[in-house]
């Protein structure tokens, strides 16, 4: 069980660091395209969306090795429990 908690972990970073490059490269993109030295906001707007879709992948990990998982967003919240966890840690 180990050795796939370890394989489960390390798959999360790469995703993450696949993603965050995506996120970096786009950026660095956008701020050398015309107008030069601006960002555009949907951009912004679609790194944050890559970064939510990260985030509910390690939530969505978390709930698969047992662990509950809550996201909060300003009035938002979801939360994940998993049925086979009755304490709720």
């Amino acid at each position: 069980m180990a050795k796939k908690e370890k394989t489960s972990c390390t798959r999360l970073k790469i995703v993450a660091i696949i993603f965050a490059a995506i996120a970096l490269a786009m950026g660095l993109v956008a701020f050398f395209t015309p107008p030069p030295w601006q960002i555009d906001s949907s951009v912004i707007a679609f790194t944050g969306e890559i970064f939510a879709f990260v985030a509910l992948f390690f939530a969505w990990e978390a709930v698969d090795r047992g662990i509950d998982a809550k996201i909060t967003h300003g009035t938002t919240e979801i939360d994940l429990k998993n049925p086979d966890n009755p304490d709720g840690e």
